[in-house]
C-alpha cells in the first residue's frame, strides 16, 4: 500500500519539477546552450563564485587523493580559509565571503567532470526550480496543490530570484525562508498531537537545524534576513493568529526552535570561529543608505521581466548593480492582493492566512525600504525603521533591498489564496474577473530570456599550463582581478579556477581587511600595481620600462616570492593600446618564456 501511495503523491511534484525545469531553461536558454562559455551577469561577481566552486571541488579532490597534480594542493588550505588568492597578503577569510561552501561540495562531481563554469551555470538554472519547490512546500500547508504550485512558481521566477541569479547565486538560492516558515507553521499551528516525544516534532526540529546550518555555508545574509522575516511572521501570528494558535503550539515552537537553532550553531561552528580569524573585515562591509528599496520599485519594471527596459529609471544615490533591483511585482498583482484581502478578510477559510501574510509582508517591506526612505529617488523620510536593524552589530551588513524576497513570498501567498478561491468559484463573475486579473499579473512579472555574455578564458589555462608553470607557483596575472561591477573585471579568477588551482594568485576579489584599511574588496596593490595604478584607473601612459621605479617594483615582486607574471594580451579590460603592456613587460623582463594560447609567460627567476 505504501509504495503506490507514495508514487501517487510524488507524481504531481515530479511533473511540477519537470515543468519548472523547462521554464528555467527557457529563461536561461543562452547559458543552457553554451554552459561552459557564457554567464548571465552584467557584473562580474560570477567570476567570484566560479572561483569558489572550483576551489571547494579542488580541495575536496585533494582530500580524497585525486587532486590537481595527484597530490594535495598547497594552494587550497581550507574550505573557509585559503591563500590561493591574495597569496602575498595573508589569503582570504572565506567565512566573510560568499564561498558557497555548502553548494560547492554538492556540485563538486559536476565541477570535476565539466569544470566550474558549467557547474556555476547549472546552479543558476536550478535555482528558480528549487526555490519554487521549497515555496510550494510552504504554500501547500494552507492551499490546495494547483494554486500552491502556481503561486510558488511566481516566487521562484520572481524579479528578485531572476535578478539575483544574474551574478548572485548565494542570494537567489532562497530555499531557507519558505522552509523555515513551513516548519514554524507545522510546529505552531498544525501539530497533530501535543508533546515532544513524537517523530514529527523531532523531524521538524532537527530538519530546521539542518536547513539553518546549511544556510550558514550558502549566505549568512539570507539567513540574517530570514531571522528578521521570522520575527515579523511571529508578530503577525501573535496578533492575527490567536484563533488558530495555542499556548501548547507556542511551547512546541519554542522548544523545537531552540533545538533547531542549537543544532544549526553546532553545524556552523567552524564558520563562526573562522569569522574571528585572519583577514576579517573590521567594520560595516557597505555604506548604509544606498541599497534601499524605493517606494516605486514594486511598480517600475526592471531588467529581468519581459516588460523591463533593461534598467530601472529610478534615480539612485549611486549606481547599483541591476541584480539588486528585484522588488518589482507589478501594479496588477498589488491590486489583486488588495482585492483578495478585502473580499476574503472575513472568510473563515482564508481570514487568518491573509491577515498573517499581509502583516508579515508589509512589515518586511517597510524594513526593505532602508533608512532613509526614498520615493522616486528623493528622500521623504530621513530615518526609516531599518535604522533599528542597522544599529545591531550582527545585522548591520544586511542590504535592505534584499529583504524584498520575504515580502515577495508573502505577496504570492495572498495571490495563491485568491487563485484557490477563484478556481473553487469559477462560475461566479467575480471569480472570473479575479482570474483575469491574476493572469494579467502573471504576464507583467514573467521573466524574459536572460541575456548572457561570453566568459573570456585563454586556452593556456586548460591546455599547457602544467607544462609551463610548476605546480603551486606564485603568479601575478595581468590584468589583475579588480572589484569593479562590470563584465570581465575579475576573470583572472576564472582562469585560476579552470586550471584546477595549479598556481597561487597574488591578486583577488574578496571582502577582507589589510593593515591599511578596515575593509578591502581586492588584494592590496603590490609595487608593480602602484606604478601602473594611473594607467589602470585613469588611462595614463605606462611608466618607462627601464626606469629605476620599474626595476625596483620588479625586484620587490621577486623578493616577495612571485615566480611568474602572466599577461593575457587579448583580455577585454586590459588597459592601454594594442601591444603596450606586452612591450612594457618584455622591455622590463625580457622575452616571455611562453607566448601562445592567448598568454605571455614571464618568469621572474632569471
Amino acid at each position: 500500500m505504501y509504495a503506490p501511495t507514495f508514487r501517487h503523491g510524488a507524481r504531481p511534484w515530479l511533473w511540477y519539477t519537470l515543468l519548472l525545469t523547462v521554464a528555467s531553461i527557457c529563461a536561461f536558454g543562452q547559458i543552457a546552450a553554451d554552459p561552459g562559455g557564457q554567464v548571465v551577469a552584467e557584473n562580474d561577481d560570477s567570476s567570484l563564485f566560479i572561483w569558489w566552486l572550483g576551489h571547494a571541488a579542488d580541495l575536496l579532490a585533494s582530500h580524497l587523493g585525486f587532486g590537481s597534480d595527484g597530490t594535495p594542493s598547497g594552494s587550497a588550505d581550507g574550505f573557509l580559509y585559503t591563500e590561493a588568492m591574495n597569496t602575498l597578503n595573508g589569503g582570504v577569510n572565506g567565512a566573510w565571503n560568499t564561498s558557497l561552501a555548502g553548494l560547492a561540495l554538492i556540485l563538486a562531481p559536476i565541477t570535476w567532470a565539466a569544470g566550474p563554469i558549467v557547474s556555476y551555470n547549472l546552479l543558476i538554472i536550478s535555482i528558480p526550480v528549487l526555490v519554487s519547490l521549497a515555496t510550494a512546500v510552504l504554500f501547500t500547508h494552507f492551499m490546495t496543490r494547483i494554486p500552491a504550485f502556481v503561486a510558488a512558481g511566481g516566487v521562484g521566477f520572481s524579479s528578485y530570484v531572476i535578478a539575483q541569479s544574474a551574478g548572485h547565486p548565494n542570494l537567489a538560492f532562497a530555499l531557507t525562508p519558505p522552509l523555515v516558515a513551513a516548519v514554524i507553521l507545522r510546529l505552531l499551528l498544525r501539530a497533530p498531537r501535543p508533546g515532544f516525544a513524537t517523530r514529527e516534532f523531532w523531524t521538524l526540529s532537527l530538519g530546521l537545524g539542518i536547513v539553518l546550518g546549511f544556510q550558514f555555508y550558502v549566505s549568512t545574509e539570507v539567513l540574517a534576513g530570514t531571522f528578521i522575516a521570522v520575527l515579523c511572521l511571529l508578530l503577525a501570528i501573535a496578533v492575527f493568529g490567536r484563533k488558530v494558535s495555542s499556548s501548547a503550539g507556542w511551547l512546541r515552537l519554542a522548544v523545537g526552535g531552540g533545538i533547531g537553532s542549537g543544532l544549526a550553531l553546532v553545524i556552523a561552528l567552524p564558520l563562526l570561529l573562522m569569522m574571528q580569524g585572519p583577514n576579517a573585515p573590521e567594520g560595516a562591509i557597505r555604506p548604509h543608505g544606498v541599497w534601499n528599496t524605493d517606494l516605486l520599485d514594486p511598480i517600475v519594471p526592471a531588467s529581468p521581466t519581459l516588460l523591463g527596459s533593461g534598467s530601472s529609471p529610478i534615480p539612485r544615490v549611486m549606481d547599483i548593480d541591476s541584480a539588486e533591483l528585484g522588488a518589482y511585482v507589478g501594479v496588477p498583482a498589488l491590486i489583486a492582493a488588495v482585492i483578495i484581502v478585502i473580499c476574503l478578510f472575513r472568510n473563515p477559510r482564508y481570514a487568518a492566512i491573509l491577515r498573517i501574510a499581509s502583516a508579515t509582508g508589509l512589515l518586511v517591506f517597510v524594513f526593505s525600504l532602508g533608512s532613509p526612505v526614498f520615493l522616486g529617488g528623493r528622500v521623504i523620510l530621513d530615518t526609516g525603521p531599518f535604522a533599528l536593524i542597522e544599529a545591531v552589530p550582527v545585522l548591520n551588513n544586511i542590504l535592505p533591498m534584499r529583504l524584498v524576497l520575504h515580502s515577495t513570498i508573502a505577496l504570492f501567498a495572498i495571490l495563491g489564496c485568491g487563485l484557490e478561491w477563484a478556481l473553487d468559484h469559477s462560475r461566479k463573475h467575480s471569480a472570473q474577473a479575479l482570474l483575469g486579473l491574476l493572469v494579467v499579473s502573471a504576464v507583467c512579472v514573467i521573466p524574459g530570456v536572460q541575456t548572457s555574455r561570453e566568459v573570456f578564458v585563454p586556452d593556456f589555462y586548460t591546455e599547457s599550463i602544467a607544462e609551463v608553470i610548476p605546480a603551486d607557483s606564485v603568479v601575478k596575472t595581468v590584468p589583475r582581478p579588480l572589484a569593479w561591477a562590470e563584465p570581465h573585471a575579475d576573470e583572472a579568477m576564472v582562469w585560476q579556477s579552470v586550471s584546477g588551482f595549479h598556481y597561487r594568485e597574488t591578486g583577488g576579489y574578496f571582502i577582507g581587511s589589510s593593515p591599511d584599511a578596515a575593509i578591502t574588496y581586492a588584494a592590496p596593490e603590490d609595487a608593480l600595481d602602484e606604478i601602473l595604478h594611473d594607467s589602470v584607473f585613469t588611462g595614463a601612459p605606462l611608466p618607462e620600462p627601464d626606469s629605476d621605479e620599474t626595476r625596483s617594483a620588479i625586484d620587490d615582486l621577486r623578493g616577495q616570492g612571485v615566480d611568474f607574471i602572466v599577461l593575457a594580451p587579448d583580455a577585454p579590460l586590459l588597459p592601454g593600446g594594442p601591444g603596450e603592456y606586452q612591450d612594457f613587460l618584455t622591455a622590463s623582463l625580457g622575452e616571455p618564456s611562453f607566448a601562445d594560447e592567448g598568454v605571455l609567460v614571464y618568469p621572474l627567476n632569471r
